[in-house]
């Protein structure tokens, strides 16, 4: 009986009742009647279903659940202008109840990565969430110093001991340890090393065991997204983009002042993203048009990032050449901004942190 529901909600499609606004049948799947999850259609009678759903049927049958002959290609995804209707439609978050929140599809993913994880006791300074709950109630490095400041309630001694304490663990240059000063205006810079966010990227992206490499090896044409797993909240940031030889697309690389997006796209489109687009080219608020700016890298290379949270500049090189400033915006002044990178069909990168920024950087 094909109207028998699935075993799993969770695997399969979502209630009607999270949707607002959602009449009719048109995006139910004739498997488990639901809202299609993932959705598929067979081109022969245009019914449509869970990508899940099809797929377990299909191990026991070889025709849809319409009795037409399944081929290499009678079973896809939908087409462009249907799928942007179903992405574009307003779902309930799972956790509704204590989040409130409603978004489109296309952002559910994303979102709920994050919504039912605790927040971070500084979440009205940070907004973050604790990504790892066994580990702790902060969500970085940042936080917990935060904490250790605001315990010491003005005693300047406390503040200056915890702060030292800090830069000597996460700075080794302020403690000689052959890290790095800024010359430029006074800045110093951190030396804050971080990784790749492995619970908040876009589908198919794979992450090393180090989360130092992101690659991403897909059919679909689709910017996919992997955020940093640190948030700069102030100070002077480096960190070089290391290219992988088997790219064959340009990245987007850059900086979002969010982390709260849709990961299925480029994080420059938005307004919150400021990013180097690999065709020699800068991406902010736009996913078509930009400045020309700096030279083309894509497979080859080593591409320096250079954030100034104390005069809000973001600017680039690539292998020792000074692209010059990319972006000066009050935005890039205000924590936390997450380092960032957008991948197309098959591309990727590897990124190195808690370097010395060169010194052109700074001039």
């Amino acid at each position: 009986d094909i109207s028998t529901k699935m075993n799993s909600k969770e695997e399969y499609g979502y209630d009607k009742e999270r949707f607002t606004g959602l009449t009719g049948e048109a995006f139910d799947c004739i498997i488990c009647c639901l809202v299609v999850k993932n959705p598929q259609e067979c081109t022969s009678c245009g019914s449509m279903f869970c990508k899940s759903c099809i797929d377990s049927w299909l191990l026991k049958r070889k025709e849809c659940p319409n009795r037409c002959a399944v081929t290499q290609n009678s079973i896809k995804p939908i087409g462009k202008a249907l799928s942007k209707i179903y992405n574009d439609l307003d779902i309930k978050c799972k956790y509704y109840d204590d989040c409130k929140k409603t978004c489109k599809v296309s952002d559910l993913e994303a979102h709920e990565l994050v919504c039912n994880l605790p927040k971070c006791v500084n979440f009205e300074y940070c907004g973050n969430n604790v990504k790892d709950p066994k580990g702790g109630k902060f969500c970085d490095q940042n936080c917990v110093l935060l904490d250790k400041v605001r315990a010491a309630n003005g005693d300047m001694a406390k503040i200056y001991k915890e702060l030292k304490d800090f830069m000597k663990s996460y700075a080794p240059s302020i403690g000689g340890g052959g890290g790095s000063i800024g010359i430029g205006g006074g800045s110093l810079s951190t030396g804050v090393t971080w990784k790749w966010d492995a619970t908040l990227i876009g589908t198919g992206i794979e992450v090393s065991p180090d989360k130092s490499k992101v690659f991403l090896r897909e059919g679909p044409y689709m910017f996919r997204t992997c955020i940093g797993d640190t948030g700069f909240t102030g100070g002077v940031h480096y960190w070089e983009i290391h290219a992988d030889d088997k790219t064959e697309n340009e990245l987007k690389i850059g900086v979002a002042t969010k982390r709260d997006f849709n990961m299925n796209s480029a994080f420059c489109d938005y307004e919150f993203g400021f990013a180097y687009y690999g065709l020699g080219q800068l991406r902010h608020g736009s996913n078509a048009s930009g400045s020309q700016y700096g030279k083309r890298f894509k497979k080859e290379g080593i591409l320096g990032c250079f954030l100034d949270m104390n005069r809000g500049i973001l600017s680039f090189g690539l292998n020792g050449e000074y692209f010059g400033i990319a972006y000066t915006n009050e935005a890039l002044k205000k924590g936390p901004i997450y380092p960032a990178v957008s991948l197309l069909h098959c591309a990727g990168c590897k990124v190195v942190t808690g370097l010395k920024a060169p010194d052109y950087f700074f001039k």
